[in-house]
């Protein structure tokens, strides 16, 4: 287990290094460096963006993740700005001592910028050519340093991955010359590094798209090239999963959030944690519910036996400790021995914070990407309101890292679902994405950053089916269609009515009847987004809110709303969070016992 899961990791790696290499060669001319850049905000009004995730959270809560333990540092400045000059990258292909690794790799990418071809992976060899930005070329490996080897002009020769992508439309008619891109300087394009978890694995074919996140150039005159066929789209690669999931018509579900998860395996034995969470699964089914929501990654960390991500600290107070035990397996086993359908929760962008990065093990790939001054800032962001590192969606490489998180997920444990929740921009400051957002032409920011969400989006539905089509995913945004839409640039309304997107979708609808935005109006608003008919909607309802004023101190709120989304016609319910409910987390023990007693009834009727 230990070999494969070192094997899986460099095979993940490798093909993640096309896109974030730290070489920048090289369009054929590159324009002003941009300014390095703060966080100053996050996200919308706290009063209408309530999060199943957070309505405790602590910065100093369990963050991910560390395998061997840490070394002494120094403080560093981290800057967002690409490397200025040749001088200030790392060494090139002919200068190291060992030529770069090369994975096989078969199909087609285009440029998304004019770029050189080498004949060498090396910014210092000779030029064979160049491809204009559209231009299609056939692709025979991907090298360790981030380059791909490709066939041009009957040769073999080399381009810098990063100026590369998948071919994202084949409904062209075929070329037989390249020419100059007409074109605006923005380009549709899909990730450029195939998702691998497994050794049998097979090929699917994936044509989600973004907008890209490469440099606009201009160019010297073009030179001849040979024709060009259009390609199919590059396969990425996919261990397939032939466990048949276990979902119901209606959906009844409880959130266990990493705070609950946590309280179960600090310290915890095999026989303890596989206790504690039969005793609140348990809980959970004397409710009359049939599916969980289970953190399985909160803060870029795992807790399952990952080859991707650090096991998260919450086991042993430290970062990178496994137990002697798979967690996750537990978690399904026992869900499904009760009839209980399993659904694992991820958030998707957010990281964790400096302290734990400086533990987390230099072999996993967000680590590498923290450490190194072209990706810290870029493919990886720090928010100071929140003090935590978000991934950028606008990067390929970084949409594959999380694919691929999904791909091991899905691939390896009998899940029934995937889902993720309302975290995915932490702030509107237009620093965020500032070198992304100027790379890509476009003009409007907020729209170019909802494309941007959406592509990933549907990407981690892509591979969810890809490894399983009979797995669900879902995702679980604020209430307010507003604060989605231009706050967390969430196009639901977009994911909603077409498919490709959701299975399933779960507004957290968390407000009151006497709310400014009321719990029936927003019910309504979200009834009239779900368009599309394959779509199931479920009502998130606040359970934690149980006491903390007079209309959530009835005794039957939770059982109001649950039995007025059943007249609204929903699909179904759910509840933020076991904790709350169920725990320590319930800000009044003995209300909440009326309120369950209450809401037992509803949700058997449901």
């Amino acid at each position: 287990m230990k070999g494969f899961r070192r094997f899986l990791s460099a095979v993940l790696i490798l093909s993640l290094l096309c896109s974030c290499a730290e070489r920048y060669e090289e369009p054929i001319a590159s324009e002003s460096v941009p300014p390095s850049v703060i966080i100053e905000t996050f996200g919308a009004d706290s009063s209408e963006t309530s999060s199943p995730s957070e309505e405790t959270l602590s910065t100093e809560l369990f963050l991910p993740s560390v395998t061997q333990p840490p070394e002494t540092t120094t403080a560093r400045i981290y800057k967002t700005d690409p490397p200025e000059t040749e001088a200030d990258i790392t060494e090139t292909a002919a200068e190291s001592d060992d030529a770069p690794s090369i994975s096989p790799a078969s199909g087609f990418m285009k440029a998304v910028s004019d770029v050189n071809v080498r004949k060498l992976p090396d910014p210092d060899s000779d030029r064979a050519g160049h491809l204009d930005k559209g231009d299609k070329i056939e692709i025979t490996g991907l090298l360790a340093n981030g380059w791909v080897r490709v066939i041009y002009k009957g040769e073999e020769a080399y381009i810098n991955g990063k100026y590369l992508s998948t071919v994202s439309d084949t409904s062209e008619p075929p070329v037989t010359e390249p020419t100059e891109s007409t074109e605006p300087p923005a380009t549709t394009v899909t990730t450029t590094e195939p998702v691998t978890t497994a050794t049998e694995a097979t090929t699917v074919t994936t044509t989600a798209a973004t907008t890209s996140a490469t440099t606009t150039v201009t160019t010297t005159e073009p030179e001849e090239t040979e024709d060009v066929t259009e390609p199919e789209p590059m396969d990425v690669l996919i261990s397939p999963n032939g466990y048949t999931a276990l979902n119901y018509p209606v959906q009844k579900a409880v959130w266990l959030a990493y705070l609950d998860i946590d309280e179960m395996i600090k310290n915890a034995s095999e026989s303890a944690f596989r206790q504690r969470i039969a005793s609140e699964y348990d809980k959970i089914i004397s409710l009359g519910c049939n599916t969980v929501y289970v953190h399985v990654r909160a803060f870029g960390d795992a807790y399952y036996y990952s080859s991707i991500f650090p096991f998260a600290a919450s086991y042993a107070d430290r970062a990178g400790v496994m137990p002697p035990y798979d967690p996750l397996k537990i978690m399904i086993d026992e869900a499904h021995s009760r009839g209980l359908s399993f659904h694992a929760w991820v958030n998707p962008m957010r990281t964790t914070s400096d302290d734990r990065f400086e533990e987390i093990d230099s072999s996993c790939i967000l680590k590498q990407w923290y450490d190194s001054d072209a990706t810290n800032g870029t493919f990886l962001v720090y928010d100071r309101s929140t003090d935590y590192y978000w991934l950028s969606p606008a990067y390929p490489a970084v949409r594959a890292l999380i694919c691929a998180g999904i791909s091991e997920i899905v691939s390896n444990y009998n899940v029934d679902g995937i889902h993720i929740d309302d975290y995915f921009y932490p702030t509107t400051s237009s620093s965020f994405d500032k070198t992304a957002f100027e790379a890509s032409g476009e003009k409007d920011r907020a729209s170019w950053r909802r494309s941007v969400v959406s592509s990933l989006v549907k990407e981690i539905y892509s591979t969810v089916k890809a490894c399983n089509g009979t797995v669900l995913f879902g995702v679980s945004p604020q209430g307010n269609l507003e604060n989605n839409r231009d706050s967390l640039y969430a196009d639901v309304a977009l994911w909603c009515s077409q498919p490709g997107y959701l299975d399933y979708v779960v507004p957290q609808i968390y407000y009151g009847f006497n709310d400014k935005l009321s719990f029936d109006t927003a019910i309504k608003q979200w009834k009239d987004t779900v368009t599309y008919g394959g779509i199931k909607l479920i009502c998130g309802i606040a359970a934690y809110k149980v006491g903390v004023n007079t209309e959530w101190s009835s005794g039957r709120i939770l059982s109001d709303e649950t039995d007025y989304s059943k007249s609204s016609g929903y699909d179904g319910v759910a509840y933020y969070r076991s904790g709350s409910l169920f725990g320590s987390a319930s800000s009044s023990p003995k209300l909440m016992e009326k309120e369950t007693a209450a809401l037992s009834d509803s949700v058997k009727q449901f």
